[in-house]
């Protein structure tokens, strides 16, 4: 065999792809370079990957991150040298706080260029040493290295990227001119003899769940039967596999569930016990100490309502179980009492076993009143104002989306607005967010990628910041069955609910930032098509119609806080009927 870099290089990268598609990683999001040529045509040239091609970095990033959700399978992420690297730490971060696993292959100079001022040649190891689970600098492709080396240490990264907790690892790939074959034809895919066959993978992975003892469970259950007043937290972190598991517990127990919005009992409708109310109700009642709980027991990590987290906060309850299927601390008011590292799947369906059934309980049918009080003033409040407003829009969309369709709320006022008033009765798709750091980049990327990653249609709502925000990832949109609504109230509407907003000498322009800016041409440009409803009928007809569009939705500055004052203002009355049914 020839023994050039070039001959090297292909080799390399195509037992690293090779290796990566046998542990299941099959998508290898891709933007163009030229260090990255090896690693990039291996990918290109493998009949079982798939790939896609994005000139920024960034936005590759996301939709990788994005395409990793929508189809819970592991993504691949491959960029040159230099700059482009760094352009990647955002969704890296994203990733690596919301539990997504992605593989990052980023190429570099040899070690004969590096700090040396060489053209595109900057520190790249260890460069996201915070936010990946595992990392390492390989080597320049070498004949005298065996290839079990390249298997062994692909299986050891993809290993780390899917082990609970799941995210981001790094491997940083020098490569030395020539970069490619220079007779173009296709060296062999060995580096020396191996009894391996080229069909397997060097070393087999089989990842495991922690589950706990009988006698653990006995603990648990019999200290969380100690309190009739406590609550059951669902958040989006790890779905249910059978949410009826969990209804069954709320029965059991006779406490109410609380599930976030990006969880699947949340979308999962109306089931028995659950509360998507809260929010609202947790608001109107205040500091009412009648309402507080003297247990929980949480299931997953992270909660879109500031409101929940501060609540419990201030009710310091005795008991706070947290149920995770890693060993990471997730406990920002430092409540938690007991920490359970186990399969949550198997938790739920196990706990009842150690549980008695307790008699129907006050506690939970004054939670389930509470809810209906609720669900019945937001539907008046709307029913009066029918304008197509922020709030109408999260309230209305769940009588019209479709069980097929997916759903994706942008970070800031988006996500804080669905919590609060998507509510969906009977069982709607799979609502996705990035919540990991909660950032405004990246979205339009991540919708793309979680509409190719899950294959099916999805609506996604997000605001006019972040549209322009991730504007050159538009034309991630092309081809795909996604309605973009996009919220324009002129800026950074979310700071008018904040102290700040009283600062008049600085909150337009520093906070609100306005752009007057209409979202109509940016459509044209990436040709998709553009839509402007006025009333709720027709944003309908718009979500209702074949292909995929950007809907922007025109509102006023201020708007959306006026209509939340309203709101609780109208639910005041819960506090009244509550004291009279107490």
């Amino acid at each position: 065999m020839k023994n050039d870099a070039g001959t090297l290089n292909e080799l390399w990268s195509k037992l690293i792809i090779k290796e990566l598609i046998h542990h299941g990683v099959r998508t290898f999001c891709i933007s163009p370079g030229s260090r990255n040529s090896p690693l990039t045509v291996a990918a290109a040239e493998h009949p079982l990957a798939e790939t896609f091609i994005h000139y920024d970095e960034r936005g590759s990033g996301f939709h990788a991150l994005g395409y990793a959700k929508g189809s819970n399978q592991p993504v691949a992420l491959i960029v040159t040298s230099g700059s482009a690297v760094g352009n990647l730490l955002p969704p890296i971060m994203e990733s690596y706080h919301d539990q997504i696993p992605l593989i990052i292959l980023t190429a570099d100079r040899p070690p004969e260029l590096r700090d040396s001022g060489a053209n595109q040649t900057t520190d790249q190891v260890r460069i996201f040493e915070n936010f990946v689970h595992w990392q390492v600098d390989l080597p320049c492709p070498d004949q005298k290295i065996p290839q079990s080396y390249v298997g062994t240490t692909v299986m050891q990264g993809v290993s780390h990227a899917l082990s609970e907790p799941k995210g981001p690892v790094h491997f940083n790939c020098p490569f030395r001119k020539p970069l490619l074959e220079t007779n173009h034809e296709a060296p062999p895919l060995s580096l020396h003899q191996s009894n391996r066959s080229m069909h397997s993978a060097q070393t087999a992975i089989s990842l495991g769940r922690p589950q706990i003892d009988e006698k653990a469970f006995e603990q648990i259950a019999d200290e969380l039967s100690e309190y009739e007043k406590g609550l059951i937290l669902v958040s989006r972190t790890e779905p249910i596999d059978d949410i009826e598991k969990i209804y069954a517990l709320s029965r059991y127990l006779q406490w109410p569930i609380f599930p976030d919005i990006l969880s699947n009992v949340r979308s999962g409708g109306n089931g028995s016990g659950v509360i998507p109310y809260y929010d609202l109700i947790i608001k109107t009642l205040g500091a009412h100490e009648d309402y507080a709980p003297d247990a929980i027991l949480q299931f997953g990590d992270h909660f879109v309502s500031s409101k929940l987290t501060d609540w419990i906060a201030s009710k310091k309850p005795k008991a706070h179980c947290h149920i995770a299927s890693h060993i990471k601390r997730k406990d920002s008011i430092h409540s938690v009492t007991h920490r359970v590292t186990t399969d949550l799947n198997h938790f739920v369906e196990k706990l009842p076993n150690y549980l008695s059934r307790s008699s129907p309980s006050k506690w939970l049918e004054t939670w389930k009143e509470l809810n209906q009080l609720t669900k019945k003033g937001v539907a008046s409040y709307f029913k009066e104002h029918s304008e197509l407003s922020e709030p109408h829009l999260f309230h209305h969309i769940t009588e019209i989306i479709a069980p097929s369709s997916t759903l994706f709320f942008s970070n800031s006022m988006s996500i804080r607005n669905g919590d609060t008033f998507f509510c969906p009765e009977s069982p709607v798709g799979k609502v996705f967010g990035n919540r990991g750091l909660s950032g405004i980049d990246g979205n339009i990327a991540t919708v793309a990628g979680i509409a190719r990653g899950s294959g099916k249609p999805l609506i996604a709502i997000i605001g006019d910041l972040a549209f322009l925000h991730d504007l050159n990832s538009l034309i991630q949109l092309q081809g795909l069955p996604i309605k973009l609504i996009v919220i324009n109230n002129n800026g950074g509407d979310i700071f008018s609910f904040l102290p700040i907003s009283e600062r008049k000498d600085v909150f337009k322009t520093y906070f609100q930032t306005p752009h007057d800016l209409s979202l109509e041409h940016a459509a044209s440009f990436f040709g998709i098509d553009y839509e402007s409803p006025q009333t709720i009928d027709e944003l309908d007809t718009t979500l209702s119609s074949p292909g995929s569009a950007i809907i922007e939705v025109k509102t006023k500055a201020g708007g959306n806080k006026k209509i939340h004052k309203e709101i609780s203002v109208t639910l005041k009355e819960i506090q009244s009927r509550m004291e009279a049914i107490g």
